[in-house]
């Protein structure tokens, strides 16, 4: 198995066993999850209209990217996820989140040595290098390799 390949399963791992731990723990004791379980996903629920081909042209990727709409956890009734590949290289993955998956991340599992952007609406980085921001209901992590993050988390700012 390929380094390349290696690093991006564990991280795709690590998120999709993240959201679906996060998402099924119980608040206050009560045994009620707080807020919706289902994530809020722009664009009719389609996560890969995300980036249109004239960004990733911008964001200077290949144009022989393709766009992977993914589920994570995988239970849920609609992608949330998309991933941006290429011949088995990972560029980006954005990820919608439910609000309790981003709170856990904030106050959990934030970076304590990357600081994020002043300019992304509620951002962080987390442990594992996502970025992770909310706007308008919004909550969304971005992964992926380190250079495009932040440029991708603009854009889709910019979209919500």
């Amino acid at each position: 198995m390929s380094r390349k390949f290696s690093s991006w399963r564990s991280s795709s791992m690590v998120l999709l066993v993240a959201c679906a731990v996060v998402s099924a723990l119980p608040v206050s004791g009560s045994g009620q999850s707080k807020g919706p379980t289902t994530p809020k996903v722009p664009f009719g629920n389609q996560p890969c209209a995300s980036l249109s081909a004239a960004d990733r042209a911008m964001l200077k990727m290949p144009a022989t990217v393709s766009a992977k709409p993914d589920r994570a956890p995988a239970t849920l009734p609609v992608d949330n996820v998309c991933t941006y590949e290429n011949g088995g290289s990972r560029y980006v993955q954005i990820g919608f989140q439910v609000k309790i998956d981003y709170d856990a991340n904030s106050s959990g599992n934030r970076s304590k040595t990357r600081q994020a952007p002043a300019d992304l609406p509620g951002s962080f980085y987390d442990g594992q290098g996502g970025l992770w921001f909310s706007k308008n209901g919004y909550y969304v992590v971005v992964s992926g390799r380190s250079a495009l993050r932040e440029p991708v988390a603009r854009v889709v700012v910019g979209k919500l």
